[in-house]
């Protein structure tokens, strides 16, 4: 019955058959066309768009490297134009694609040393976090700046289709994102003059400064804080010099007080200067460290010039001793000791001196005395001396030692000596009472 009705709706079997074959026909080119190729055709979608904000405070301090935190993200939003459902990340108009993050100092008085960051792939609603170094040198001014970041990436522009594969075609697309900073006022200190007293190997000193606020912030609470090393020869005991509000361009003298190890021989130690203050916030920080050099003086040295005596068992010598003080500094109110022992011994074991300043001298004059019953040998006095130094701290230098040479009695030391003295009494009373007696027996 459908048959029929075909027929009659075109006439006759052979044009039914002729418009069937033309159909087929187009139907099987179209299928051969499309799975040769098909050109790319555009696809109006949208494109990324970038953000970039700092992560945590914006900040930056003078004469300070910091690591400024990024916080990256892709704020493009299509989510429904995707070009390719299977693998939707390159497809997607929005991600952005091998995106690479260069930072510059834009309107900032900084210097940025870091290498570009590439990130593989931008995509919506992600959030990267990145960072770079940022150095700000000591004398940048305060204020708000511009650094700019510049990203350079690609996105899915359109798609093509070759026999089974998705082919994409990726257009660039580059811009460059203000990041606002801010230089903070801080405080920044400069040495004009570093002196020290009485500060030399071995004992303690008085180290002043003159310093100067070059910042462009008065700080609050301010301390000034003398830092040595943990290996140093130099101990601050009096490390912190309080200097309450230190005002811009303020110029100040601070002391502190320390000491130096024995066995220091440098004429300069090297230390650190910080101004420790309550910044904007009222939070506690530090200024930039400075290094500085801490004068270190030899103090009062001393030197023995003496004619070495000689002297027998039993015997007695006197010594003009020249104290020489070979230092850098004075001593103040000096006195010589010594330190006799047997068989030398002295009626003065003190001898004032006076005030000996660098290069000069004093003489002290001393009488040994030699027990008989010594042993011929070299004996030593130690000796040494007792001042002030230019803090009015009383010091004593290194011991010192008097050498007093002994030699054998000769004969007329030998007689002479106690021993020989009541031999020969001895020897004489013997004689005589033999003589007596014998002439009593004669007389008798």
């Amino acid at each position: 019955m459908n048959r029929i009705v075909i027929f009659q709706y075109f006439h006759s079997e052979k044009q039914y058959r002729v418009i069937t074959w033309c159909i087929f026909t187009l139907i099987l080119l179209c299928l051969i066309c499309s799975s040769i190729s098909v050109s790319a055709v555009p696809i109006p979608y949208g494109q990324p768009y970038y953000s970039a904000t700092v992560a945590g405070s914006n900040e930056l301090e003078p004469g300070n490297e910091t690591l400024l935190h990024f916080e990256i993200s892709n704020i493009g939003h299509t989510p429904e134009k995707i070009l390719d459902i299977e693998d939707p990340v390159p497809s997607s108009p929005v991600v952005g694609i091998g995106a690479e993050l260069i930072l510059k100092p834009g309107t900032a008085p900084v210097d940025i040393i870091a290498t570009p960051l590439t990130i593989p792939a931008l995509i919506p609603s992600d959030v990267v976090h990145v960072a770079f170094p940022v150095i700000v040198p000591a004398d940048a001014k305060e204020g708000s700046y511009t650094l700019n970041l510049q990203v350079n990436s690609q996105y899915a522009e359109s798609v093509a289709m070759q026999a089974s594969s998705n082919i994409f075609t990726y257009k660039p697309y580059n811009t460059t994102l203000p990041i606002p900073v801010t230089i903070k006022k801080v405080v920044r200190v400069r040495v004009d003059d570093i002196t020290s007293s009485n500060l030399s190997p071995g004992l303690n000193g008085k180290i002043t400064a003159n310093i100067t606020n070059i910042g462009q912030y008065a700080g609050v609470h301010a301390t000034a804080e003398l830092i040595s090393g943990t290996s140093s020869l130099l101990l601050p005991y009096q490390g912190s010099y309080y200097l309450g509000t230190f005002a811009q361009g303020e110029e100040r003298i601070v002391e502190w007080k320390a000491a130096i190890h024995d066995n220091a021989d440098e004429s300069v130690l090297p230390a650190t200067l910080i101004i420790s203050y309550e910044d904007k916030n009222g939070i506690q920080t530090t200024s930039s460290p400075v290094s500085i050099g801490i004068p270190i003086q030899k103090g009062p040295k001393f030197l023995l010039e003496y004619n070495e005596p000689i002297i027998e068992p039993g015997g007695q010598v006197n010594v003009r001793v020249t104290y020489l003080n070979t230092g850098d500094t004075p001593a103040y109110d000096a006195t010589a000791k010594i330190v006799p022992i047997d068989p030398v011994s002295s009626p003065e074991t003190g001898i004032i001196l006076g005030t000996i300043p660098p290069g000069g001298s004093a003489d002290a004059d001393y009488i040994f005395n030699l027990e008989s019953s010594a042993l011929v040998k070299t004996y030593g006095i130690l000796t040494d001396v007792k001042y002030r130094g230019e803090d009015g701290l009383i010091a004593i230098s290194d011991p010192m030692r008097i050498e007093i040479t002994t030699k054998e009695p000769g004969i007329l030391s030998m007689l002479l000596s106690p021993v020989s003295l009541v031999i020969i009494l001895g020897i004489v009373i013997i004689a005589g009472y033999l003589f007596i007696e014998r002439e009593e027996r004669l007389i008798k």
